[in-house]
């Protein structure tokens, strides 16, 4: 599981303040992946009449400005995200070659937009869709326009800051279970104040997500663009470690017991085994009766399963009453008939 740290508009057009807030995010923080929001054509992304046009458009960086950060990232530890408004943010944000790329919600349909991109991608570029606040119908519809096995569906809206209650995460795994071929990320919006927001956000890392996504700032509680969402750098690797923690409990799902399973489950001194409820001959068949599950310090190599499905197998050497059953008491694929 992955962590995301999101930086958004919360640079507000400063972009000392955006390279220093990489920066720190890259020499501070456990991060794994560090997402901008980029915006190189204003008017394609949002109507001169929105209340946000004349703050954006004071807020927009050049080029070279993003190429700066670009190679930022690109240049430390940390993976690069690009959440793309416009076709040429398409366009320029594709030839930096990002781990992922993402469709905010709020595009989701954008048909121009989306042609765009699948004209840019490569085999490996991982995108995300926002899909928080949509419906099955738009994810559908992004889904067969895209046709790319690489979907990572984001789930999670900001409505300044997302109150618990609006989260539902039994919408979540049910939307994961109609996409088994797709990965998954939360990106959580829960209030910068709010007591239990490290909670929630492991609420949304524990339903089997791939990453998660958490607005980051180094102006804690500063009101700024999404501040009202951004956690301190401190609270930000509190949640990775506790997500590492997470990761190593839910274990690697295989079916299989694992080494401390095993140790758990050996039969004799733990789990009940079978002992001989009278003494038996080499070439008796093994009848039901014969046994008795207990708990001993003996160590059988048998499960009470295999024991069961032993039964009129031939017994192949003498063994006393109280003696637990062993694969090696047993004569190989030779079974006898029972009187």
């Amino acid at each position: 599981m992955k962590l995301i740290a999101e930086t958004a508009w919360h640079h507000q057009g400063e972009f000392e303040f955006l390279r220093q807030l990489v920066s720190a995010i890259i020499s501070q923080t456990s991060a794994d992946i560090i997402k901008l929001h980029i915006t190189l054509y204003l008017k394609e992304y949002i109507s001169k009449d929105h209340p946000l046009f004349n703050d954006y458009k004071k807020w927009m960086f050049s080029r070279d400005q993003w190429g700066t950060l670009f190679h930022l990232i690109q240049n430390s530890d940390k993976e690069l995200m690009l959440l793309l408004n416009d076709t040429q943010a398409v366009e320029f944000g594709m030839s930096f070659d990002p781990s992922l790329v993402e469709i905010h919600s709020v595009c989701l349909n954008d048909i121009n937009l989306l042609e765009a991109l699948k004209q840019n991608l490569n085999r490996s570029t991982r995108i995300a869709l926002g899909v928080g606040g949509t419906s099955l119908y738009e994810i559908e519809k992004t889904i067969n326009i895209l046709q790319s096995p690489n979907i990572v569906m984001m789930f999670g809206f900001q409505n300044y800051p997302t109150k618990y209650e609006d989260i539902n995460f039994g919408k979540m795994r049910r939307i994961m279970r109609l996409f088994p071929e797709f990965q998954f990320g939360y990106s959580d919006h829960t209030a910068w104040n709010e007591p239990h927001n490290v909670l929630i956000t492991l609420l949304g890392a524990s339903i089997g997500v791939d990453y998660i996504e958490k607005h980051v700032t180094t102006a804690y509680g500063e009101e700024r663009i999404d501040w009202s969402a951004a956690v301190s750098v401190e609270m930000f690797n509190e949640i990775k470690n506790k997500m590492d923690l997470l990761v190593k409990c839910n274990g690697d799902s295989s079916l299989s017991l694992n080494k401390a399973e095993r140790e758990y489950s050996i039969f004799g001194p733990m789990k009940k085994a079978a002992l001989l409820t009278r003494d038996v001959k080499s070439g008796e068949a093994l009848k039901k009766e014969m046994i008795a599950f207990k708990r001993t310090s003996q160590v059988s190599d048998m499960s009470q399963v295999e024991v069961l499905q032993s039964i009129g197998k031939t017994i192949s050497q003498n063994i006393n009453k109280g003696k637990v059953l062993k694969y090696a008491h047993l004569e190989e694929d030779k079974e006898v008939k029972l009187k």
